[in-house]
């Protein structure tokens, strides 16, 4: 086992509540439409760290709310800014802010085919938010990185899909697999969760990788979380660790630990150097954001998982990203 994956450092990360505020600055700005089918205008939030070099090149984080949130909602319970501000990296926090159809407020389409497919909608306006920002700083193409609350982290699952030859890594927190059936989500206390079946998950999570490997992925869950199940991050789970072919080729571990009076367990595979997927299970909270500040969707008394974040996503910098088929650009408009 990499000695880096032991209890005592990885239960120190848990442990490492945010505490001193954030010093940098926000900078507001608007995305407008694009030429790609069902752009819109995106509002978005780029936070920048006090004393950050912009001529130097910098990791970039894509924070991504979830529903019944703004992206303000989701930066004051993340945790990321005081990380920003200590480990001087960009935030950016990009906002849905507007949507056609049937929806929970202020969710993204993470479940649309038009709005998770390469080139399309909203997965495609977050990329095209990215390349805005780096206009005016300069970004190091290998430390990209996705992460996101339920239908965020339904959405950053989207980004590492459709995007695997840009994103080194990403995190899930509450979310499900690429193209998973929205009844997945309970609604209710009455209502039935009904779940794609594996194998339709994987073909369609091939599919829209068009040839290239899936990028890095920590997924985060809590069993008393009543809105994503244990069986949609199971899915989550299994189809990632099938379609990147783990079984044959990583190494398994499993590490368990107490952060902040809560049991955790953090199960990982790792192919060389490199956590290839990751799964960190803590129970009894409730569906939201874990360890972070005080907030609307937040469990603080929970590990902190901002720390474990960043730490799963600086082990990916520089992984080597497969690039995307040419010969898929067409299947891209049809993939379902």
């Amino acid at each position: 086992m990499n000695p880096t994956y032991t209890a005592s450092n990885l239960a120190g990360l848990l442990e490492r509540h945010p505490v001193t505020p954030p010093q940098g600055i926000n900078l507001d700005s608007t995305l407008p439409p694009g030429s790609n089918p069902h752009s819109r205008e995106r509002n978005y939030r780029l936070y920048v760290p006090k004393g950050f070099n912009p001529g130097k090149p910098s990791a970039l984080l894509v924070v991504l709310h979830g529903c019944h949130q703004t992206n303000e909602d989701i930066q004051l319970i993340a945790g990321a800014d005081s990380l920003a501000d200590r480990e001087q990296f960009l935030v950016l926090y990009p906002y849905v802010t507007s949507y056609s159809g049937y929806r929970v407020r202020e969710c993204w389409g993470w479940w649309i085919k038009a709005h998770r497919t390469r080139g399309r909608g909203e997965v495609e306006d977050i990329w095209r938010i990215v390349e805005q920002v780096k206009r005016d700083y300069a970004l190091d193409s290998s430390r990209l990185y996705v992460c996101g609350l339920s239908s965020g982290g339904a959405m950053a699952v989207n980004c590492l899909v459709a995007h695997p030859d840009r994103f080194a890594g990403g995190a899930s927190v509450a979310g499900l697999a690429y193209g998973e059936s929205p009844s997945a989500v309970k609604g209710s206390a009455f209502s039935i969760s009904r779940y794609n079946s594996l194998q339709r998950l994987c073909s369609v999570t091939r599919k829209n990788l068009a040839g290239a490997a899936p990028p890095n992925l920590l997924i985060i869950h809590s069993n008393g979380d009543q809105v994503v199940s244990d069986k949609a991050t199971d899915n989550l789970e299994q189809c990632w660790r099938e379609v990147a072919g783990l079984d044959a080729v990583a190494r398994q571990w499993q590490i368990e630990g107490d952060a902040s009076g809560a049991p955790w367990t953090l199960t990982g595979h790792t192919s060389g150097s490199q956590p290839r997927l990751l799964r960190l299970e803590t129970p009894g909270f409730p569906h939201g954001w874990l360890g972070g500040p005080e907030g609307p969707h937040s469990s603080p008394d929970a590990p902190c998982i901002s720390e474990l974040i960043w730490w799963h996503l600086n082990a990916s910098a520089g992984r080597k990203r497969g690039r995307i088929d040419p010969a898929y650009d067409e299947l891209f408009q049809e993939a379902s």
